[in-house]
């Protein structure tokens, strides 16, 4: 007779033994007798232990295949059931998807127009420190630049907290309770305080998350959104907002696991919940990744926000007595590629902040002080 803490796991892995696909957990499913949609996980959870129990042996005695139903199977189903139960608190991984979950993009900060700057991300490590020092400085320099945006988006699952302390030490004055580190049996937790920084940042700041953000990425934005009300403007964020454990269980199977959850000064928490941007302006990712490679390898951010129009006939070509339009027309009538054929890529998200602090920026000019 099998465990009820491992029964509650197997009932959507033995339906998997039944040629069609199961149905996702996180969808409705209803069947013919049914009118109203009813998520597969919550009518499990509706079960109790006798109940639970009786469905296994059932299966396990009159499944038409029961006999693909044997320990290896069983433990395989109870592992995935587990997995799929604990969402992004334990994962199952390969060494080459490890690597991936590390941001392949490097450190960039640019100028956007006269007033805004803009800086990413790429890993959370020391060097990003030194590269976001780096930046502010350059940006204080510049008396017009009134605003920062701070891309958040950079694909790095996990990095170490004492970089999220570091990076938000920038932000935020000296002493002040920045988070915390709640581990399960300790009454104590570990306080992440802000540190006396050469260089910091009190200007206007924006910022941009997405899927991507990762756990300093996601604690950045809790932080300076509760203590700034900056504003936040992407897409929800996965929750990733905890301590993990890599753990090699085989060959090539890595089990990541969450072993300390970080909450923030209030003690809330944002595990497996996210952080919600003010303004949802989602840009694919492959869309985003195409201009974080082309920016850091040379191409100009402006380009994938400030589009150049097609040339077109105007009162001023007519008064010249010129043609814009004619060599994109004989490049058409030739049946060759013209520059305007394909959209360019743009990043909806970074455009919307750019528009926003324009806007901010005419509406509310600052009075200049006369001689």
């Amino acid at each position: 007779m099998m465990r009820f803490a491992t029964l509650l796991l197997l009932l959507p892995s033995i339906l998997s033994a039944i040629d069609e696909p199961i149905p996702d957990p996180n969808q409705a499913v209803t069947s013919p007798a049914e009118d109203n949609p009813i998520l597969l996980r919550e009518k499990v959870d509706s079960m109790g232990q006798d109940s639970l129990q009786e469905a296994f042996r059932l299966l396990t005695k009159d499944y038409i295949q029961r006999e693909s139903l044997d320990p290896l199977e069983i433990n395989r189903s109870a592992l995935q059931g587990l997995l799929d139960r604990l969402d992004f608190g334990a994962m199952l991984l390969t060494e080459k998807g490890r690597d991936q979950s590390n941001s392949p993009f490097r450190f960039l900060h640019t100028r956007i127009g006269d007033s805004l700057g803009y800086l990413r991300f790429g890993r959370y490590n020391e060097k990003g420190v030194n590269d976001l020092d780096t930046a502010i400085q350059e940006f204080r320099k510049e008396d017009e630049i009134k605003a920062l945006i701070i891309d958040l988006r950079s694909p790095q699952a996990q990095a170490d907290f004492a970089i999220a302390s570091q990076i938000l030490s920038r932000f935020r004055p000296p002493n002040e309770l920045l988070f915390k580190i709640r581990r399960p049996g300790n009454d104590r937790p570990t306080l992440f305080v802000s540190e006396a920084a050469d260089l910091n940042w009190n200007r206007e700041i924006i910022l941009l998350v997405d899927q991507e953000t990762g756990n300093v990425g996601e604690i950045i934005a809790a932080v300076l959104k509760r203590e700034t009300d900056c504003l936040i403007i992407g897409e929800k964020t996965p929750g990733l907002t905890v301590e993990y454990r890599d753990v090699a269980i085989d060959e090539d199977r890595i089990l990541r696991y969450a072993i300390a959850e970080v909450v923030l000064e209030d003690n809330s928490s944002i595990f497996q919940k996210g952080i919600e941007p003010d303004i949802h302006t989602p840009t694919p990712q492959e869309t985003k990744h195409l201009i974080y490679r082309k920016t850091q390898n040379g191409e100009p951010l402006a380009s994938f926000l400030f589009q150049k129009q097609r040339p077109r006939m105007n009162e001023a070509a007519l008064v010249a007595g010129t043609d814009p339009e004619i060599d994109y027309y004989l490049l058409r009538s030739n049946r060759k590629p013209t520059p305007w054929d394909t959209p360019p890529a743009q990043d909806r998200a970074l455009q919307q902040a750019v528009d926003l602090l324009t806007t901010h920026s005419f509406l509310n000019p600052e009075k200049k002080k006369r001689p």
